[in-house]
């Protein structure tokens, strides 16, 4: 009798405080568990798992006993060992992860390896956060609000030496180890979590890039990309005057008023929809699609022909700003125009204007009209995707597409340009473009320039 009454004690002083911390635990989960339309993350217990409110789980984490709970701890994540310590303050933490692995395919190819990351996370009132995060000289001061559905951030980042900046992408920018880069910038960013819509408002100041050696294409004359060109792209060949004006209106209207890339129009690109923050239906940018409202520049276009590819990442638009404002330093209006006009694919397997003038046309590209260099300029933005479908459709072409690029012809008169436009509403395509085959589901787009 008295050992199983020892056994009841014993299982009492064991059981009473699992049971307990049991009781705990679920009562602490049912807090945390998301409602429908939270933004949630699931946890896995064992075999079971369960939906917890990601922002109820911040505001557990910033809370003062959270914040006790969680100083002096480190927590590995697949982005490296986090460190979590007590900020100034009873309400902050500071966040350091040191090495730092962000591998995001929107900002690299290769995981981006930073040396250290410090964020400060200090909580105030009516779900109001603000912090600051410090990546080498990189500073920003950042300031969120959270709600049920998930939280708006807004990033302001301090005017910062752009060769600082560059330094952050590592390997995955090697140019940077050889150029010299002078200018500063900053900017702000507005993300909203978990949808990821954002928009970027960038400043750049005094951007000058040097030491990439593009000044080689002063003389050289670069060898096209596309197989079935019938002769060797000369970077000399005259296109005459309608073909390089039809081009610039088409692809980037102020080319002889920026410096190689144009801030006001990757602004415009970035944030289509608006600031992500207000719009509820704002679609999330694409890296690679800029060039769908003319922010990628001619010069850009050719950095991206002769140099960077086109991979879809920030990474790859960084290389492709310094090779442009270096292109444009070096070589001068004239000369990148001449370039791109030598090179750029046109569809059917033609690169440059004169292989494509002589394909479509059976004339050099000097002789062109106004019409016919605005329906090849307008070939341009996707040159495989516009043939297909004049194929599909009898040689039509898209009319508001060729309205716009001769409505900014320029030099041309107003009367003119209006002439041209009227004359362009029935145009066709040439024959040859007629005679194509329409293309196959899943066709081939090699030779588009994205």
């Amino acid at each position: 009798m008295t050992s199983r009454r020892v056994a009841m004690a014993l299982a009492m002083l064991v059981g009473v405080p699992i049971a307990a911390c049991a009781l705990l635990v679920a009562t602490a989960l049912f807090a945390l568990r998301a409602a429908p339309g939270d933004w949630a993350v699931r946890v896995g217990l064992g075999p079971l798992g369960m939906e917890l409110s990601v922002p109820a789980l911040i505001r557990v984490a910033t809370h003062p006993l959270g914040i006790r709970a969680l100083a002096g701890r480190s927590i590995v994540t697949r982005h490296g060992t986090v460190h979590v310590e007590q900020g100034a303050t009873a309400t902050s933490l500071v966040v350091r992860c040191a090495p730092c692995i962000v591998d995001s395919r929107r900002l690299s190819a290769q995981p981006l390896r930073l040396a250290e990351v410090d964020v400060t996370v200090e909580h105030g009132i009516a779900n109001l956060m603000h912090g600051e995060i410090r990546a080498g000289a990189v500073h920003a001061a950042w300031r969120a609000r959270l709600d049920a559905s998930g939280t708006e951030i807004e990033i302001d980042l301090a005017d910062t030496p752009v060769a600082a900046l560059v330094a952050l992408f590592g390997a995955a920018v090697p140019e940077a180890a050889r150029a010299h880069i002078e200018g500063r910038a900053g900017g702000k960013l507005h993300l909203a979590l978990p949808s990821q819509r954002y928009s970027v408002e960038p400043r750049l100041e005094g951007l000058a890039v040097d030491s990439l050696g593009s000044d080689v294409l002063l003389a050289a004359s670069p060898a096209p990309a596309c197989a079935r060109t019938p002769r060797a792209a000369s970077a000399t060949a005259p296109f005459g005057v309608w073909l390089p004006r039809a081009v610039v209106a088409a692809e980037d209207q102020r080319f002889y008023e920026h410096a190689g890339y144009d801030l006001a129009e990757m602004v415009a690109a970035w944030s289509d929809a608006g600031p992500a923050a207000s719009s509820a239906t704002a679609r999330r940018p694409d890296l690679a699609d800029d060039h769908r409202r003319g922010a990628s520049t001619l010069s850009q276009q050719l950095a991206k022909l002769l140099y960077t590819g086109d991979e879809p990442s920030a990474a790859r638009k960084v290389r492709e700003l310094l090779y442009a404002a270096e292109l444009d330093r070096t070589l001068g209006k004239a000369r990148v125009l001449q370039l791109y006009l030598a090179i750029v694919p046109w569809g059917d397997g033609q690169c440059g204007g004169e292989a494509a003038a002589l394909h479509y046309f059976g004339r050099h590209a000097a002789s062109l009209g106004p019409a016919e260099a605005v329906w090849l300029a307008s070939l341009l933005r996707n040159p495989q995707r516009e043939l297909d479908r004049a194929a599909r459709v009898a040689g039509d072409a898209d009319p508001t597409r060729l309205a716009a690029i001769a409505e900014a012809l320029r030099p041309m008169p107003r009367w003119r340009r209006d002439d041209l436009a009227a004359q362009l509403v029935d145009w066709t395509a040439p024959p040859v473009v007629q005679m194509r085959a329409p293309p196959r589901r899943g066709y081939d787009r090699a030779g588009s320039l994205p």
